[in-house]
C-alpha cells in the first residue's frame, strides 16, 4: 500500500512539474513573439542612458517619439499610448527602422560592457518636447551587443550606457520588420568601427 501511495505521489509531482514546464515554456514563447504595432511609440535604438541613482540595474534613457509601424514582443493592445488626467503622456518603447533614414549605422560592442534593454518599457513623453521620451530600461553586461548610438566610435562602448540589443535579437527584429513592411531590402548599415582618440 505504501508503494502505491509513493507511486501516486511521484505521479502527482511529475504531473505538476510537467504542467509548470508547459506553462512556463508557453510564457517564454509568448514573450518572444514579434508583433507589428501601429501607434505612437518611443524609439530608443540610439538612445544614450545614464544609470539610475538608486538602482544600478536600471538606467534612464532619452528616446525619440515616433508614430507608425513598430515591433514589440508583447500584444499591441498592452502597450497603447495614453494621456492621464494630469496631461502626462505615456508611450512604450518599440523597435523600428526609422533611424536608418537619418543615416545612423549599427555599432557592435563587446560582451562585458554596459548597455540597456528598452523594448516594451513604459516611457513618459517630455512635457516640454513632445518628440522626446524618457524611459527606464534594464542595464545589462552580457553578450556582444549593438546600438545605433555612439557614432561608430568603439570607445563609447565602455563610456556610454547606450540602448542596445544582442546581435541575434537585432537581426531577428530587422528581418521581421523588413518582411512586415514588404521592403525590397534591409536599410541596415553597419559601422566600419574604429576607435577615435
Amino acid at each position: 500500500m505504501s508503494f502505491i501511495r509513493l507511486s501516486f505521489a511521484s505521479f502527482l509531482l511529475i504531473a505538476a512539474v510537467a504542467v509548470f514546464t508547459i506553462a512556463f515554456g508557453n510564457a517564454q514563447a509568448a514573450k518572444s513573439d514579434m508583433q507589428l504595432c501601429k501607434h505612437q511609440y518611443a524609439l530608443c535604438t540610439s538612445a544614450l542612458c545614464i544609470p539610475q541613482p538608486d538602482d544600478s540595474t536600471k538606467a534612464i534613457c532619452f528616446c525619440a517619439v515616433e508614430e507608425g509601424a513598430s515591433m514589440a514582443s508583447v500584444p499591441c493592445n498592452t502597450i497603447q499610448p495614453g494621456t492621464d488626467a494630469n496631461g502626462i503622456r505615456t508611450v512604450y518603447s518599440a523597435f523600428s527602422l526609422e533611424q536608418f533614414k537619418e543615416g545612423k549605422k549599427v555599432l557592435r560592442c563587446p560582451s562585458g560592457t554596459p548597455w540597456t534593454w528598452c523594448l516594451n518599457k513604459r516611457c513618459t513623453v517630455d512635457p516640454s518636447d513632445s518628440k522626446k521620451a524618457i524611459c527606464v530600461c534594464d542595464v545589462l553586461r552580457t553578450e556582444e551587443w549593438i546600438t545605433l548610438g555612439g557614432k561608430c566610435n568603439t570607445g563609447t562602448c565602455t563610456t556610454g550606457y547606450w540602448s542596445g540589443a544582442t546581435v541575434k535579437d537585432f537581426n531577428e527584429a530587422t528581418s521581421f520588420m523588413v518582411k512586415a513592411l514588404s521592403l525590397d531590402q534591409s536599410p541596415v548599415k553597419w559601422c566600419q568601427a574604429v576607435a577615435k582618440p
